[in-house]
């Protein structure tokens, strides 16, 4: 699923981990290119052929890639958006749970959240080297196709299109999932201590070897320290982030987001800079960072206090300046995260 960077704002990072101690079982590591970015494995325990781990973890990205890319034509997704029809449409079981995910958040986020939102981002041409601001008309054109509505699912592996155009676009969910993903992979193995990371989404389970949390650093918008975050060891927790402050354009002197409200197709212009949010799930983490930062600061506090979204919110107070924030979920289902 080749994401470039300007689709996600990577801004999750490894807090440093430290060298292993005498007498604690080794550290082993795994990093590589997928999806249009950079990932890493970290882990301890499992087989003693610690190559045989991280070809497994090629394998699933790249199976992951045939499913979910918008840059490979021959991908399921990419098929399924070729189809011009509003006949029903077979899909693999996987991608049609990911869809449900979807519609589940759009709702709950006022229609922010939709992943119909990809002729937009074409159209701006956020997919590419030079975006730009298309014309008032043509965005107009475009958003009668844009609407996650106008997916239907018939069963756990049939849809119907009910605009033939339709074209989605997975990639706010795509990351966080695949960042699982390879948790889950690891856990095939007996691996029960690792953090896998993809594009600064990061999935961890257990603990670094001396039964140490894993810890990460989220990177602060205007420059700041940041925030360091403490995760549980059991049963698995996503660390997501999104921002609309390092990719973008500009454009007779306004900056234009790589977020797109697909509302009124176009970019989010509003206060809320980044928003990290924490979870079980990483498709759920992927998509509800996503949703939020298109809300902007207000409805995202409320959206995310009435969902239960545990979220970190930087929203700009002036020039290179941010105010913290967070969500009740935070201190109630979440505790020692801070620490």
């Amino acid at each position: 699923m080749t994401l470039p960077s300007i689709r996600r704002a990577a801004c999750v990072g490894l807090a440093l981990l430290g060298a292993c101690r005498p007498g604690h079982p080794p550290l082993h590591t795994a990093a590589g290119l997928a999806q249009g970015t950079t990932y890493s494995l970290q882990w301890s325990g499992g087989p003693a052929d610690t190559d045989e781990v991280a070809r497994a973890a090629g394998t699933e990205l790249d199976r992951l890639d045939a499913l979910l890319s918008n840059y490979r034509t021959d991908s399921t997704l990419e098929r399924f958006n070729a189809m011009h029809t509003m006949e029903p449409l077979e899909l693999p079981a996987e991608l049609v749970t990911l869809l449900k995910l979807a519609k589940e958040i759009h709702a709950a986020s006022n229609g922010c959240f939709d992943p119909t939102v990809r002729p937009l981002v074409q159209l701006w041409g956020f997919d590419g080297e030079t975006p730009s601001v298309p014309d008032a008309a043509a965005v107009t054109q475009v958003l009668a196709r844009v609407g996650l509505d106008n997916l239907e699912i018939l069963d756990a592996e049939h849809v119907r299109k009910r605009v033939p155009e339709l074209a989605i676009d997975m990639s706010s969910i795509g990351q966080g999932y695949s960042a699982e993903r390879l948790g889950r992979v690891l856990e095939t193995y007996g691996i029960d201590h690792y953090l896998a990371e993809i594009g600064g989404e990061i999935f961890a389970r257990g603990t670094k070897p001396g039964d140490q949390a894993w810890r990460v650093g989220v990177e602060d918008p205007v420059g700041g320290a940041g925030r360091a975050l403490r995760l549980p060891s059991e049963p698995g927790t996503a660390v997501m982030t999104s921002g609309t402050y390092r990719h973008f354009f500009e454009a007779e002197g306004r900056r234009y987001s790589h977020i797109i409200d697909p509302r009124t197709g176009a970019p989010v212009n509003h206060s809320l800079l980044e928003v990290t949010v924490i979870a079980h799930d990483g498709a759920k983490a992927g998509a509800w960072g996503t949703a939020l930062l298109c809300l902007g600061p207000e409805a995202a506090a409320t959206v995310a206090e009435h969902e239960r979204v545990a979220a970190l919110f930087a929203v700009g107070t002036g020039k290179d300046a941010a105010e913290q924030r967070r969500s009740p979920a935070i201190a109630t289902d979440w505790p020692g995260l801070m620490n």
